[in-house]
C-alpha cells in the first residue's frame, strides 16, 4: 500500500495526494473543517481536546489536540500495518484508540475516492463509529489499536539511573527560546536554575513515579519531566529524558513547550494531571 505523510492535509503547502484522505464538511449548513473532530470528541469519553492556557489557543480551533493524536496515531497504525481494507479496496478502517463512555472501540471509516484527479487524495472520510457497527463486515478482521510500548521499564523512570543535562543543547536555539524570558539573556543563570530544578525533582521521583511521563518521539519512547524555574507548582517546560543504559543514566537535550509536551504524550495514554495539563 502507499505511505502516506499524514492523514490529512495539515498545510496549504502540502500537496493533498500526499494526505491520506479528505475529511468533508458541509460549509452550506454551517459545519468547518473541524465538524468531524468534533463528533468524534462527543462520541469518545469526555476529554480536554482544546489547551485549557490562553497562550496555547488559536481562534477557529477547538479540537487542536484530538486532530494532532488522530494524525499521529494514523501514522503508527500505517508504520504497523494495522489500517484494514476491504478485498474490493473500496473502503478502509482504523481503530482510532479511543473509547465510548462504555467502554467500546471507535473506529474511522473512509472510502474510496473513484475517478479522482492525480492531485487529489486517495480517500475520503465517511464516519467515526463504535464497535456495534455493521458496517465492520466489510472487512475481514476487525482494526486493532496501535501500540508503543515493548518493555515495562521504558514508561517508569529508574530512580537508580542519574541524569544528565547537555547545556549545549538545553541552551541553543528553540530550546532556549522555550525556557522564561527572565533567563534566556543570561546563560549562567538559566543553568543554574535548571541544576536547582533537578535537584529539587530527584526527590519526587523517589516518592511519585508518576511524575515521569512516558512520550513518544520518532519511534521510540522518552520520559517527560517537569521543570520548574519560575513557579514552584506550575513547571515552566518539559524536559525530554531519554534513558541510557550503558551509563545508567537519562540524557536531557530537548524542552518542550507544554503544549507540545501533552500532545506527544497524549499518543500513549492520556496523562495524569499532576502537572502536565493541556
Amino acid at each position: 500500500m502507499k505511505s502516506y505523510t499524514s492523514l490529512y492535509k495539515k498545510s496549504i503547502n502540502q500537496p493533498p495526494n500526499d494526505a491520506f484522505a479528505f475529511f468533508w464538511f458541509d460549509k452550506d449548513n454551517g459545519e468547518t473543517f473541524e465538524t468531524p473532530y468534533a463528533r468524534l470528541a462527543q462520541l469518545a469519553k469526555p476529554e480536554k481536546w482544546n489547551f485549557i492556557h490562553e497562550e496555547y489557543k488559536k481562534e477557529g480551533k477547538d479540537f487542536p489536540i484530538l486532530m494532532n493524536y488522530l494524525n499521529f496515531t494514523f501514522m503508527r497504525l500505517q508504520e504497523q500495518n494495522k489500517i484494514v481494507y476491504s478485498k474490493d479496496q473500496r473502503y478502509a478502517v482504523f481503530n482510532t484508540g479511543l473509547l465510548t463512555e462504555t467502554e467500546k472501540d471507535i473506529f474511522a471509516f473512509f472510502m474510496s475516492k473513484e475517478n479522482k484527479s492525480p492531485s487529489q487524495s486517495d480517500w475520503m472520510f465517511k464516519f467515526f463509529a463504535d464497535s456495534y457497527t455493521d458496517k465492520l463486515s466489510a472487512f475481514d478482521k476487525t482494526p486493532e489499536p496501535a501500540t508503543y510500548i515493548t518493555e515495562a521499564r521504558d514508561i517508569v523512570f529508574d530512580i537508580a539511573y542519574g541524569i544528565e543535562i547537555n547545556f549545549d543543547h538545553i541552551l541553543d536555539g528553540d530550546n532556549l527560546d522555550r525556557l522564561p524570558k527572565s533567563v534566556q539573556s543570561n546563560p549562567l543563570l538559566a543553568r543554574n536554575a535548571i541544576k536547582g530544578s533537578i535537584e529539587g525533582l530527584k526527590p519526587r521521583l523517589l516518592r511519585n513515579y508518576k511524575i515521569a511521563i512516558p512520550h513518544w518521539y520518532k519511534g521510540k519512547i522518552q520520559l517527560l519531566l517537569p521543570l520548574h524555574i519560575t513557579d514552584p507548582v506550575n513547571p515552566d517546560v518539559a524536559m525530554v529524558a531519554e534513558r541510557d543504559d550503558s551509563l545508567r543514566k537519562y540524557r536531557i537535550r530537548t524542552l518542550l513547550t507544554m503544549d507540545m509536551a501533552y500532545i506527544d504524550a497524549r499518543l500513549i495514554c492520556r496523562p495524569d494531571t499532576e502537572w502536565l495539563n493541556p
